[in-house]
C-alpha cells in the first residue's frame, strides 16, 4: 500500500470497533494511530501507522514460539499463538507505542513497541494472559510494564491456558534440524572394494582381480593387460 493512501486507509479503519476477545480488566483508552496489515506470527506485526509508516513491529516484553527460524523446528504452540493475534490484531486500528526503556529498533530493523487498540487491550499483557506468549526480558532490561506482564503470566500458567497445557507444559522451544547425513564417498574404480595394494588383495582372497572387478585399480595392475595383482 502506498504510503500516499495511509491517511484513508487508517480513517476507514478506526471506524471499526475492536471486540476483545479476552475480558480486559479497566483498559485505559488510546488514540489509535494505524491499521495492523499483517500478522507475521505471535509476537511480529506489520502497521501502516500514520507517523511511522509502513512497519515492522516486535512488540514488547513477549516471547512467542517460533514459527519460521530458518534450520530449526516450529515451536510447540506457534500457529495457536499466531491464531491469536490475527483474532485480535489483524485489520485493526492500533497504537504503536514506544517504551523509554528499550531501543526503539532492534538489529533486524524492526519497530520495538507495545500494539495496544483503542478500547485499550494491551497485546503484551493479554497474549501472556491467554497464554499465548511468555514474558520476556530483552538484555536483562525489563519492559515498563513487566509487572503487568508477568502477572498475565502467572495467571495463565496457573490455569493451565495456553501454551502452559498439557499440550506444551511450558516447552516451546525450537530445536535445530539435524543436517542431513553427509553423502557417501566416491566409489573407486572398480566397484565398492578397495585395497590399497595387491597385499592387501592377496589377504582379503580378491587376488587377481580382473578389470571391471570390485577393487580393480590401474595401479595395481602394473602391465595393464587387465588383470590386476597376478
Amino acid at each position: 500500500m502506498r504510503l500516499g493512501s495511509a491517511a484513508a486507509a487508517i480513517a476507514a479503519a478506526l471506524t471499526m470497533l475492536a471486540a476483545p476477545a479476552t475480558a480486559v480488566a479497566d483498559p485505559a483508552p488510546v488514540m489509535p494511530t494505524g491499521v495492523v496489515l499483517d500478522v507475521v506470527d505471535g509476537d511480529t506485526v506489520r502497521v501502516l501507522d500514520a507517523v511511522r509508516g509502513d512497519v515492522t513491529v516486535r512488540i514488547l516484553g513477549i516471547d512467542t514460539p517460533e514459527m519460521k527460524k530458518p534450520g530449526h523446528t516450529m515451536g510447540c504452540w506457534g500457529p495457536e499463538a499466531t491464531d491469536f493475534a490475527r483474532a485480535t490484531l489483524q485489520g485493526q486500528p492500533v497504537a504503536v507505542i514506544g517504551d523509554p526503556t528499550q531501543d526503539a529498533f532492534d538489529r533486524y530493523g524492526r519497530t520495538l513497541a507495545y500494539v495496544v487498540r483503542p478500547d485499550g487491550f494491551n497485546y503484551s499483557i493479554e497474549a501472556a494472559r491467554v497464554g499465548a506468549a511468555k514474558s520476556y526480558v530483552f538484555d536483562n532490561r525489563p519492559v515498563s510494564r513487566a509487572g503487568e506482564i508477568a502477572e498475565a503470566e502467572r495467571q495463565a500458567r496457573d490455569g493451565g491456558a495456553g501454551l502452559w497445557g498439557a499440550l506444551c507444559s511450558g516447552n516451546t522451544d525450537s530445536h535445530p534440524i539435524a543436517a542431513p547425513a553427509p553423502a557417501p564417498a566416491p566409489v573407486p574404480s572398480g566397484g565398492a572394494a578397495y585395497y590399497k595394494n595387491c597385499t592387501a588383495a592377496r589377504a582379503a582372497g580378491a587376488a587377481p582381480i580382473y578389470v571391471g572387478e570390485p577393487g580393480y585399480r590401474s595401479k595395481l595392475d602394473r602391465d595393464n593387460d587387465g588383470v590386476a595383482c597376478e
